[in-house]
Formats: structure tokens, sequence, C-alpha cells
């Protein structure tokens, strides 16, 4: 009898290959449904780019069209990082959450040591520090640096509105860099300003990079140098005032160098990224909400009468401005106009926080490294300027241009302040035309603006 034999036939290497890919795909996928397990609904979009492409073209919308497909609470992919959008009542779940959840290169922009940065005891002791620059006192010396140059740069805007109406974008961006610069550190950078502005502008270009390669030649690469030089400058004059003794000033920089001289410092890397982190905070928010505020002077022609009459009321426009005559006009229709219009357009677009670890919400699980964001416009929805809203009675959801809770911006009253400098200014002695305007709605959201100015007859 022949045997028979038994011939075993190997797979090709493709074959193989093949294989192997199909298996590690099945376990990535199983997996990724694991990791994905009672989240809540919506889609995480592309690998690393998610859904950033769509919200960067309208934050808003792309915040409300999910919220009508998926719900009120829905995930997401943006900024490089699997997020969970909350919005209405359940954006409360931010106020217990207290880390930032800004994208680590945000985070490597603004430094390590960055109030935004860091939480716990280090976070509430530099608070504590950094609020000798914000009280009463401290912004009631900073009005008429802000006034002078609040006055010699609507001079240049008048001067340059010979040639006709002009997009302000660019010198509004050097006043209020001025501004900044100037009660930050008390001095300005003179006829520097422009070069360091140019540094200030690289550096600020990083937080729109798109890959955060800490290369020559990409954009956040460049930002970080740019940090590197601005942090050699803030050095320098921290350096100064501490050699000289000098830390009587009146600036932002000597007041909180003073008030670590009665306890704890902060260190010279926590004094340079305050300074920094300061800059960021007092520059482009005002720049957009500036070109807002024309925006909305040229529209709202009754509301603007109604302002100016108010300001002339208190001021004669030429004597030095004061703290009073601010606060005066903070507490009436001119406070009111302003915080309509950081209500109806907000310059940022979300709030974000980090979620540390695992926690629960109506039922969906968010897990631990996820961000979760709520949208300002969402929560505010106010659609026009309403003069009759009291914004002390808003709940804090309903006014939350500043931020929230643990996390309320630390220099909101400056802001505050230097929009109420610039529109009692404006009004009291100068004429804006607006010939045109277009909403821009990322990174930060205003109307821009074309503009004239002109003096008002004596």
């Amino acid at each position: 009898m022949e045997r028979s034999s038994l011939v075993v036939s190997l797979p090709s290497k493709k074959v193989t290959l093949a294989i192997g890919a199909a298996c590690t795909l099945v376990v990535r996928v199983l997996l990724q449904r694991w990791r994905l397990r009672r989240t809540p609904p919506g889609s995480l979009g592309l690998p690393i780019l998610g859904e950033s492409i769509e919200y960067i073209s309208h934050p808003a919308k792309f915040v409300e069209d999910r919220k009508l497909r998926y719900g009120p609470i829905f995930k997401t992919g943006l900024l490089f990082s699997p997020t969970v959008c909350l919005t209405g009542e359940h954006a409360k779940l931010l106020l217990k959450i207290p880390s930032i959840g800004w994208p680590s290169h945000f985070m490597a922009l603004l430094g390590k040591t960055a109030m935004a940065a860091i939480n716990g005891p280090r976070h509430k002791f530099q608070r504590a520090v950094g609020f000798a620059a914000f009280t009463d006192e401290a912004l009631a010396a900073y009005v008429p640096e802000v006034e002078a140059l609040t006055r010699k740069h609507l001079d240049l805007w008048v001067a340059k509105s010979r040639m006709g109406p002009f997009d302000p974008h660019e010198d509004i961006k050097m006043y209020t860099f001025e501004i900044a610069e100037k009660i930050l550190i008390g001095q300005s950078s003179g006829t520097d300003l422009r070069s360091m502005l140019k540094t200030f502008n690289t550096w600020l270009d990083g937080f729109e990079a798109l890959v955060d390669f800490n290369l020559p030649f990409t954009c956040f690469g460049k930002a970080m140098r740019a940090r590197s030089a601005l942090l050699e400058d803030y050095q320098r004059v921290i350096d100064q005032k501490r050699a000289t003794g000098k830390l009587e000033g009146k600036d932002m920089l000597s007041l909180v160098m003073k008030e670590g001289t009665r306890g704890e410092p902060m260190t010279d890397e926590e004094l340079k990224d305050f300074c920094i982190n300061i800059m960021f905070a007092g520059h482009d928010t005002t720049k957009a909400t500036i070109q807002t505020l024309l925006h909305y002077l040229h529209e709202k022609p009754a509301i603007r009468d109604q302002l100016e009459k108010e300001i002339s009321a208190v001021w004669d426009g030429k004597s030095p401005l004061t703290w009073e005559q601010t606060q005066s006009c903070q507490a009436g229709k001119c406070g009111r106009f302003c915080a309509e219009i950081l209500r109806v357009v907000p310059p940022a677009n979300n709030l974000y926080r980090l979620v540390t670890e695992d926690m629960e919400l109506e039922g969906y699980r968010i897990p631990k490294g996820w961000k979760v964001t709520a949208s300002i416009p969402e929560l505010h929805q106010a659609q026009d300027i309403d003069m009759s809203v009291d914004h002390s009675s808003l709940k804090q959801l309903e006014n939350c241009t500043f931020g929230l809770g643990n996390r309320l911006c630390i220099g909101y009253k400056f802001a505050k302040l230097e929009l109420i400098v610039w529109l009692m200014c404006t009004l009291r002695n100068y004429q804006t035309y607006v010939t045109g305007s277009k909403e821009i709605l990322f990174p930060f959201r205003y109307m821009n603006v074309n503009v004239a100015f002109s003096h008002k007859a004596s």
C-alpha cells in the first residue's frame, strides 16, 4: 500500500504581513472602542487634527451645529486633543476642574511657572502676590499714563486719517503693546518699540502653530526663540530694579517685586513668566475689543450720543482724567456698553480645562487626559447690545468673558480700565468714521473695521 505524503505549504511573506496588519487593525479598533466606552456622542475626527479645521472656520457655529446633532454634551477632537464640549448649565463642571486645558505648546509659550500652567498652593501664592498690581490704589496710579498714551496714539491715528480711512489693526496693536509695556515694567522701548513688537508678534504667532515642533524653521520654533529674547529683556529690567533698590515705581513689576519683600518673593523665572503673561493678556484681547467698540459706536448712534453726554457731564476733556471720573463712567452707561460688547462679541471663543482623572457626567465617562471645553458665545446667548442688562445680576456662566472661578483673569479690572479710558478719550475729543466692518472669528473674535479719526471742534 502506497503511503500518502502530507504537504504543508506556508503562506507567503506578503500574506503574513497582510494578516499581521489586519490583526493589528482589529486590535486597535477594539482598543479604541474600549477607550471610548460610555463617552458622549460625537466624532473625534481625523487623527491628530480631529475636527480643528472645521472648528477654526467658525467656532460658535461649530458648537451650535453639534449641539443640535448630538445634544448638550458631545465629544470632538480640538487642538490636538480628544475634547468633550459642555453647553448650557453642564458647563458648571469647569468650575470643579482646576487645571487649564490649553494645548501643550500654549503652555510652553506661556512658561512652566505661568499662572495658567500651575495649580495648588503655588498658584494661590502667585495670585496673592500678583494681586498687588491690581488693587484700586494701583489701578488709580495707572490712569495718567494710560490717558497720555491713549491721547498720543489717537493723535497719530488722526494724522494717518488724512490719507483716508484705514485698517487700524496694526496701529491698535502698537497702542496696546506700548500701554502694556509701560504699565507692566515702567518703561517703553522707545525707538526700539517696533522691533520689540515684531519680536512679541513672532512669539504670538506660535499660538497659531498647527504642529509644535521646536525647530528653527517652524512657526513654533521661531516663537520659542522670540520668547527667549523677550525673557532676556525682562530679566534685564528685573536685575536693574533689584540692583538700584528702586521698587517704589508704580508699574506692575515693581509692585509685585515689592510685595515679595514682605514675605516669600516670586522667583526670577516666575517674575519673567508673569511679565510675558500680562503682556499676552493685555494685548490681543484689548486690541480686538477696541475694534469691536468702534464698530458698534458706528452701528448704534443713539447709544453713542448717550455715552458722549455721560462723559461730558463728568469730564471736560482737557484737564487730566482722574480715577474717580473713570469709575463714575464705569458704573454708568459707558461701563455697561463695554460690558455688553464683551458679552456679545467675547474676544476668546472657548474656555478649556484638563481632566486629570476619569470623571462621570450625566451617565457619560470623560477619560483622564481628555479636555473639556465650553463655548463662551453659546453660554452668553447674547445676540445684540442690550443697555438694559444688569451685568451684576448675571450668573457666572452668562458673563464669563474673563474666565470662571479660580481661573478668572487676574488682570480683568485693568482691562476694563483701559477700555474705559480709551472710550472716554475717544468720545470726548475725537470723531470716528467707520466705512466698513468684517467679522474675524479665530483665534480671537472681533469686528475688523476700516475707520478714519478726526479732532472734534473745540
